[in-house]
């Protein structure tokens, strides 16, 4: 079945207010299916990686993840995946081609099939996002830049 792109954005960006509220101070919930998350203990392989991720629910349409960012990716495209990031904690900048932005918790960000981008952890605790990719990501669809 296809979607509309934009009815897809208007939900995700939704869902990503109601998952994570307004403020900053709130308490971060995640809930899929009924089951409402609230902690997220990384073990200790987790906490000495640069990035860390968690898929959290998986689909023919879509995954999502929790990932922890403590330092940086690479510069690369992704060519079949549109990707929505939401920032729940620490401080963080995505960087473009040609501009960087600064987030902070409550941020939402947009990042369609095939733009250059790369995430980047700005604050002395690592930055926790929850990403979600439309398809389902399946690790393979990552070209690294020139």
């Amino acid at each position: 079945m296809q979607h509309n792109i934009s009815s897809i954005h208007i939900f995700l960006v939704a869902c990503t207010f109601i998952l994570t509220g307004c403020s900053s101070t709130m308490q971060h919930r995640i809930i899929i299916s009924g089951d409402e998350y609230t902690r997220f203990d990384w073990n200790n392989e987790e906490l000495q990686q640069d990035i860390a991720a968690r898929t959290l629910h998986n689909s023919d349409a879509s995954s999502s993840h929790l990932v922890r960012l403590n330092g940086r990716e690479e510069p690369h495209y992704h060519d079949y995946h549109d990707l929505y990031v939401s920032i729940l904690s620490g401080e963080s900048t995505i960087h473009f081609r040609n501009h960087d932005i600064k987030l902070k918790p409550g941020a939402f960000v947009i990042i369609p099939r095939g733009t250059y981008h790369w995430a980047e952890n700005r604050g002395i605790e690592a930055s926790i996002l929850v990403t979600v990719f439309t398809p389902a990501f399946d690790g393979k669809d990552k070209r690294f830049s020139d």
